[in-house]
């Protein structure tokens, strides 16, 4: 055997087996980096290292890459469905935002946080980290409401040890004239201004019915879902009302909305949805339709609804 090949399989052996980064093979063996890691794509090349990934029968790689290609997601997470209640489903989809979050958050990050229920869930799951983040607020009050932004907000920066920065304002008012009075605030204009510094945003989607909790919490009337019904609204997302094609709707409800808006949304480098349910399923569509949402997390019915 001559000394080519005898080198790729000792660099081979010594990376798989004895667990050697590429640095400590090429100083042990007196080569580059770059050789090293050319010789190890060469190994796999030629078949002398083969690598085989154990797949659990749950996983559910492939409908991701289908929907990361589908809506041009950067990374799509599906939580399982096979076997499970929808209870446990919603659990385990809740759990994966938290264990998202704890991967992906660093120090000093500045993190928006919508609102909701499900956000509510992923919340309160989230271990104790001290990540020394800022947190701010992305929507306006819901009142008393448990699943209101600033609950959410307080609960995450206590576990990830950050400070906040809480939106002091409802989430829509009964008009514009209200809003601008507000919004001169420069307390208000320093929040909205804070959201547009965020490296991460986690947002929730919304339903246009009664049963919403912006409906049932009497932020929208009658009279309201019935304007956003005939302007084509199918979702919501940070308040803001969208039809399936992801276009804000132009409907005065919007214009009452004090949260940040879609546009700005957008500018978030990375935007993480998480829904699950057969009602959310044209919500999604529409939201993802927006161009705003890098990555979502969802259930395995879900996604094949989606697709």
């Amino acid at each position: 055997m001559d000394y080519s090949k005898s080198l790729l399989l000792k660099v081979a052996e010594l990376y798989y087996n004895q667990n050697m980064n590429q640095q400590q093979i090429g100083d042990k063996l007196k080569i580059s980096r770059v050789k090293v890691s050319r010789l190890l794509t060469e190994a796999k090349n030629k078949g002398i290292v083969k690598i085989d990934i154990i797949y659990p029968k749950d996983n559910c790689l492939e409908l991701e890459r289908e929907l990361e290609e589908r809506y041009n997601l950067e990374e799509a997470v599906i939580i399982s469905a096979r076997d499970k209640s929808k209870d446990v489903v919603y659990s385990e989809v809740t759990s994966a935002v938290a264990q998202f979050l704890e991967e992906k958050v660093n120090k000093n990050d500045i993190i928006g946080i919508a609102w909701g229920r499900t956000l509510k869930k992923v919340a309160n799951r989230i271990r104790e980290v001290n990540k020394e983040v800022r947190i701010v607020q992305l929507l306006g009050n819901i009142g008393s409401s448990d699943v209101s932004g600033d609950i959410i907000v307080r609960t995450i920066a206590n576990s990830f040890h950050g400070s906040i920065h809480l939106l002091p304002t409802p989430a829509i008012v009964d008009n514009v004239e209200i809003k601008q009075a507000i919004m001169s605030d420069g307390n208000v204009s320093n929040i909205f201004a804070i959201q547009k510094q965020c490296s991460l945003a986690i947002v929730g989607v919304g339903v246009v019915s009664e049963k919403s909790t912006l409906a049932l919490s009497d932020y929208l009337n009658q009279n309201d879902l019935s304007l956003l019904k005939q302007d084509g609204a199918v979702g919501e997302v940070c308040g803001r009302f969208i039809d399936k094609h992801g276009n804000v709707c132009e409907t005065p409800v919007n214009d009452r909305v004090l949260g940040i808006d879609i546009k700005d949304l957008a500018e978030i480098p990375c935007v993480v949805a998480v829904a699950t349910g057969d009602e959310k399923v044209k919500p999604i569509q529409a939201v993802l339709n927006t161009g705003a949402i890098n990555v979502l997390v969802t259930d395995e019915n879900t996604a094949r609804r989606l697709l």
